[in-house]
């Protein structure tokens, strides 16, 4: 039962996963169901068919057997031998019992062939035999015996006067019938698991197409986005090699005075570490598709964390005349999660830098506390651009840069935010994002607390 329960789930959720199929599965049901259905009519009607040819036997053999019974009732030898025949030629018929008036409207076994002793006295006469006794036709009932059924068949012997004198009762085996009607019913359901068979194959080839196709269309993307990248990324690369390789030239040509000179290596230093930045996220890239993306984990005080990346972009953030706050909540200063430390620290600063990037003006607001004692729980909010309900669904995608004019003016791969995304989940933990377009945006980072000795 827990098997057929696993099954079913996983088909449950491979249809999830592959919606496109869920006409095809349909089919198949209806399929299936039209074939149990007709299956089970088609025995149906051979079993009352068969039932409905063993009463026209029973009847006309009885009819054809009355015929001959008064001319030979009284040599009761001869009858008992034109008796033994019929049912010899016959194997349906379990018995064949002639039953005569006894008076006070019992009956008495006059002759009987496998059935009761001849001579008993049936006091307490049964319906049908009443019924065919009374009348000048043949009367069947079903009964059960040791499980298995029987029709039982009565008819009224006449004298030549028309008057009832015996009473001719026939039961016929329906084991036979039985046994032909459970064969036919087998080769049915062999021949609804052929075709089940074939319906699974059939759904499973298409199943297969429909994910090529979708591979197909996924590879599609995926190379647009590859071609894109590819031609963002040579444009990154340019630009910072540009700018240093410009300022290189003034330098070898001599700079005015010292003031000049240190402007010169300030702007080559930050091209330097954009060029550095893009490299590092191709390389990380790289690493998480071939699974060589490695982390460490220990004990980490997140928030001595936030308070180092804070630093960094202070003076970044003065440049832009944004206003860079971060704000530890009570109880959160010795908050210790189990994370990489240098991992945690490239969330923050990409966090960070995306902040100042798409904020022109106003604030970016950095914030950890601890949730029922179990969650840490940083956030980022910024008061820059936001981003619309599209833009957010795909916000973590590969290669994905939101198209609106402010964001296409920040230079960017697209590569960031999915990095993150990563970084955080293998680290046990988990980002959303809450936008407004033209408000700004709010990142949430959560890891569990660690239960090891915190951090001194």
């Amino acid at each position: 039962m827990t098997y057929v329960k696993t099954v079913f789930s996983r088909g449950i959720t491979f249809l999830r996963e592959h919606p496109q199929l869920w006409f095809t599965a349909l089919v198949a049901v209806v399929i299936l169901s039209s074939y149990l259905y007709f299956a089970w009519r088609f025995a149906s009607i051979a079993q009352n068919a068969q039932e409905d040819l063993v009463n026209v036997r029973a009847g006309s053999f009885l009819d054809t057997f009355v015929v001959f019974v008064p001319d030979t009732i009284n040599d009761r030898e001869l009858l008992r031998t034109h008796v033994s025949q019929l049912r010899e030629e016959n194997p349906t018929i379990d018995s064949l019992v002639i039953y005569a008036e006894h008076g006070n409207g019992d009956l008495r076994v006059y002759l009987s062939d496998n059935g009761p002793n001849e001579g008993t006295v049936i006091q307490d006469v049964p319906d049908l035999y009443s019924l065919a006794y009374s009348t000048d036709s043949s009367y069947t009932m079903k009964t059960q015996r040791d499980g298995e059924r029987y029709f039982i068949t009565a008819r009224a012997i006449h004298d030549q006067n028309g008057s009832p004198i015996a009473l001719a009762v026939m039961e016929q085996s329906m084991a036979e019938a039985d046994k032909q009607i459970t064969e036919n019913i087998q080769m049915s359901m062999y021949l609804l698991l052929g075709v089940l068979f074939v319906i699974v194959v059939l759904f499973l080839r298409h199943a297969r197409i429909v994910d090529f196709a979708t591979l197909y269309k996924k590879q599609v993307e995926i190379d647009k986005m590859k071609d894109s990248f590819v031609s963002m990324a040579s444009h990154e690369l340019k630009s910072p090699l540009s700018v240093i390789r410009g300022y290189v030239e003034l330098l070898e040509d001599g700079a005015k005075d010292e003031e000049e000179h240190a402007e010169y290596l300030r702007r080559i230093s930050i091209s330097a570490n954009e060029l550095r930045d893009l490299i590092d996220d191709i390389l990380d890239v790289s690493r998480i598709e071939m699974g060589r993306l490695r982390f460490s984990a220990e004990p980490v005080k997140t928030a001595d964390i936030l308070r180092e990346v804070t630093d960094m972009f202070a003076v970044q953030a003065e440049g832009k005349g944004l206003e860079l706050s971060l704000t530890i909540e009570e109880g959160a200063e010795d908050a210790v999660a189990s994370v990489d430390r240098g991992r945690l620290k490239q969330v923050a600063v990409n966090l960070f830098s995306n902040a100042l990037k798409y904020t022109l003006e106003g604030k970016v607001a950095v914030t950890q506390k601890v949730l029922d004692g179990k969650i840490i729980e940083f956030s980022v909010k910024d008061s820059g651009i936001g981003m619309t309900a599209d833009e957010l669904k795909k916000l973590f995608d590969k290669f994905y840069r939101a198209e609106a004019k402010e964001a296409r003016a920040v230079k960017g791969t697209g590569l960031g935010l999915w990095i993150t995304k990563y970084i955080i989940e293998h680290m046990k933990g988990t980002i959303s994002v809450e936008s407004i377009k033209g408000e700004g945006s709010r990142f949430v980072v959560q890891f569990p607390v660690s239960k090891e000795i915190q951090v001194q």
